[in-house]
């Protein structure tokens, strides 16, 4: 009997639909940038010229930002300025200037030195590293002192 009761019971629930639910998931994308791990330069004075002081000259070092982008966002790497110089310097015939390279997702950003903003389109790319340089050339050459130059990175939708 209980075997009887057993198989009823199974071939009834067999026969009994089978329960579902949906479980959705939503959620937007928003374009965004994000700067990071930002590391400042050094500048170095080219020696053999006395006319360049730049990143890329010995004693000297690259500056670097890490960029991470959503969706259609804006690279502007600003033009360079002066921030800085001891007294007797003569800034006539000067020319301060920027120049950066892109690893990974900015592998095709690249400028070569200008004095001028620049702006590049960016689409998605994980956290990347823009390498920045600045360089002074002055026909004047360079008393001795401090100096200073400085680029403004942004990044925006």
């Amino acid at each position: 009997m209980r075997v009887l009761a057993l198989t009823a019971a199974c071939l009834m629930a067999s026969t009994l639909p089978a329960l579902a639910v949906n479980i959705d998931f939503s959620g937007t994308v928003v374009a965004g940038c994000t700067l990071s791990a930002s590391t400042n330069g050094t500048l170095g004075l080219n020696y053999t010229t006395g006319t360049t002081l730049g990143s890329e000259e010995a004693g000297g070092a690259a500056g670097s930002v890490t960029i991470l982008s959503i969706g259609a966002t804006t690279l502007t790497v600003g033009a360079p300025s002066r921030t800085n110089q001891p007294g007797g310097y003569v800034s006539t015939g000067e020319a301060v200037e920027v120049r950066y390279q892109g690893a990974t997702g900015l592998s095709s950003v690249t400028q070569a030195y200008t004095a001028s903003q620049t702006t590049r389109s960016l689409g998605t790319i994980a956290a990347s590293v823009l390498t920045i340089h600045n360089r002074i050339t002055n026909p004047n050459g360079f008393p001795d002192g401090a100096y200073a130059t400085r680029t403004v990175v942004t990044c925006a939708p």
